[in-house]
């Protein structure tokens, strides 16, 4: 019996224990959504996982590492990312024609160039990037069941996005159209946009709308409001009322209160692939020339943060 108590003891406490994704994002001299033609891009460097649990684990990759039950690191290199549009994380779209200075139709990205690094597609001749991504393997380690998997809140939002470098204006500008999409086993779960988009604002777009968009793939003229669910800010509420964010009670971490909304559910053994996907959502408002970006020549990066946490789940 002493025994049992232990081995339970041992299985909360690891339940209690979080996985951080980082990522080094977002270095920018030229920024808007491909006004008139111009290019425009950013630079990603690195994308990294640790974890740091006895229930609840990460690895970089397709296969969970059982060989260690400690701490598991791992990095991913990013790349260039243009701004882009997508409603599902699948289908990407980019402009194509302009009426003055606004987008006002949109083309979809077909073919992305198999064998190089995510998110590449090629238009009259020029590369872009609609997207950088990292995918990592969730599990448990050897005897822990499984663990259902929420963002977790405990210190206030659990997406964070820290600058290096550049100015204030510059970051908020590339920060205020930030997308960071967490996909379980290739379906969009949630998307996050470390500043709320602007319920005023439209993006240069001839047929725009404010707040939450996007690229409406039934008609490639114009802007709509996106289905996935979706949070900002420290708000971790989505627009359907579910929460996300599960928060700590002395050293235990509960399950998000009222509609609780999981990451992932039941991730056992054999692992759950999770995806991290990055773009600039080029309809936000934010996602526009800037008179001012051209004379600043040190660019922002930006450190990216996704924290989980993995609860055992209720007793049937």
């Amino acid at each position: 019996m002493h025994d049992s108590v232990k081995r339970l003891k041992v299985q909360l406490v690891g339940a209690a224990l979080t996985v951080v994704v980082s990522a080094v994002a977002l270095s920018a001299t030229t920024y808007a959504w491909f006004v008139t033609n111009s290019r425009v891009h950013a630079t990603t460097s690195t994308i990294s996982a640790q974890a740091n649990g006895m229930v609840l684990q990460i690895v970089e990759g397709d296969t969970p590492d059982h060989g260690s039950d400690t701490s598991t690191v791992a990095s991913a290199t990013g790349h260039e990312i243009s701004p882009s549009s997508t409603n599902d994380a699948k289908n990407w779209y980019v402009p194509q024609g302009w009426q003055g200075v606004n987008v006002s139709t949109y083309q979809k990205v077909d073919t992305f160039i198999s064998g190089e690094a995510p998110g590449k597609y090629t238009i009259q001749g020029n590369d872009y990037y609609a997207f950088t991504v990292a995918n990592y393997t969730l599990y448990t380690v050897a005897n822990t069941g499984v663990a259902d998997v929420y963002l977790d809140a405990s210190n206030g939002s659990p997406i964070t996005i820290t600058q290096h470098g550049g100015t204030q204006k510059w970051f908020d500008k590339i920060k205020g159209s930030l997308r960071i999409g967490i996909v379980i086993n290739g379906e969009l779960r949630v998307v996050y946009a470390p500043a709320a988009p602007s319920i005023t604002d439209t993006g240069n777009d001839v047929i725009a709308v404010a707040g939450w968009s996007c690229v409406d793939s039934e008609s490639l003229s114009k802007v709509v409001a996106p289905t996935y669910l979706h949070l900002s800010g420290t708000d971790l509420l989505d627009q359907n009322g579910n929460n996300w964010g599960a928060t700590k009670t002395g050293e235990a971490y509960v399950k998000p209160s009222g509609n609780a909304q999981k990451v992932a559910s039941s991730v056992d053994y054999n692992g759950t692939n999770m995806k991290i996907v990055i773009w600039m959502e080029g309809t936000d408002s934010d996602c526009q020339n800037w008179s001012e970006q051209g004379k600043n020549t040190t660019a922002p990066t930006f450190d990216v943060t996704v924290s989980l946490v993995g609860i055992v789940p209720d007793s049937k």
